[in-house]
Parts: structure tokens; C-alpha cells; sequence
């Protein structure tokens, strides 16, 4: 619903986040309902009996997401399973203050605002902290594939 809020003016593009996007609907509730029916993307989700509960709920690969680890990612280009080394910057601290965050993720996800060949989503688990990581989090970064040398060799040619 960002770029909706971006288009009629209602956020500045640069002050766009989750946290801007609840404080919008907090402040306009009589006009939230209609948003979300004009995003295609709106989702809704379902409670579980997650078999962990330290991990996330389970992602469109079918097995629950790690925190800090699971990737959501366009399939065309990437198959669930594959593990990717990400570099970027995350907000940690009060005022979106960005730490590096390098570390081996696992495509577990997908989302339909993901669209590309590097392009992803961190699940950063649940919870406020979590939460507050996710809203804001815009950064760019460096995404490799891992791949066996031979099958790079292959895909190579």
C-alpha cells in the first residue's frame, strides 16, 4: 500500500516505511479499508501451530522460515533451496541507524512485490524489533548465488 500512499500524496516517497504506513492508517482509519482492496498484493495470513516457535511461519516453500537467514525471492530466477550470500545494511537502532548485515541466506519465500533476478526480501522474524528491521528496511546490497563449481561451469556456457 506504500506506493499507493507515494502516488495520491499521502507520503513523501522518501518517508515511506511501516511505521509511516501504521501511523497514515492509524490517523485514517474510515480510508484503510478501501486501501488494502486496491492492492493486489495485500495479504492475508492464517494462524498455525508453528512446530517451532523460535523459528517463523512457514514460507511458500512449505517449511517455517529462520529468522535472519530466510530469503523471499522471485522464482523465475531463483528455486526455493538455494543458498545466496547477502550483503547489506540493516536498521538496528533508534532512527533506522544501518549496521552491515553480511551473512548465508536460504530462498524460502517469495512475494509479489519481488520481481527480478536480485532482488529479495529478509524475514527478520517476529516481534517489534523484528518488525521495526522489516519497515524499514530499503537498503541496497550485494546477493550472490552459491552454486557446485560444476554446475556454475554448466550454467556457464
Amino acid at each position: 500500500i506504500g506506493k499507493i500512499l507515494i502516488e495520491r500524496g499521502e507520503i513523501a516517497r522518501e518517508k515511506i516505511s511501516m511505521q509511516s504506513i501504521r501511523a497514515w492508517l492509524l490517523l485514517n482509519p474510515g480510508k484503510a479499508q478501501e486501501l488494502f482492496w486496491k492492492n493486489q498484493s495485500y495479504i492475508f495470513f492464517r494462524k498455525s501451530g508453528a512446530s517451532d516457535p523460535n523459528l517463523g511461519p512457514a514460507g511458500a516453500q512449505g517449511v517455517q522460515l529462520t529468522p535472519e537467514h530466510s530469503l523471499a525471492v522471485d522464482r523465475r530466477y531463483t528455486a526455493y533451496g538455494t543458498p545466496l550470500w547477502l550483503e547489506t545494511r540493516v536498521p538496528t537502532g533508534s532512527g533506522g541507524k544501518l549496521e552491515p548485515f553480511a551473512r548465508v541466506m536460504v530462498a524460502q519465500d517469495t512475494g509479489t512485490a519481488i520481481k527480478g533476478p536480485v532482488r529479495g526480501d529478509v524475514f527478520f522474524g517476529s516481534g517489534e524489533r523484528a518488525g521495526y528491521a522489516a519497515g524499514l528496511m530499503q537498503s541496497p546490497g550485494r546477493l550472490v548465488l552459491l552454486l557446485p563449481k560444476a554446475l556454475a561451469r554448466r550454467l556457464a556456457r
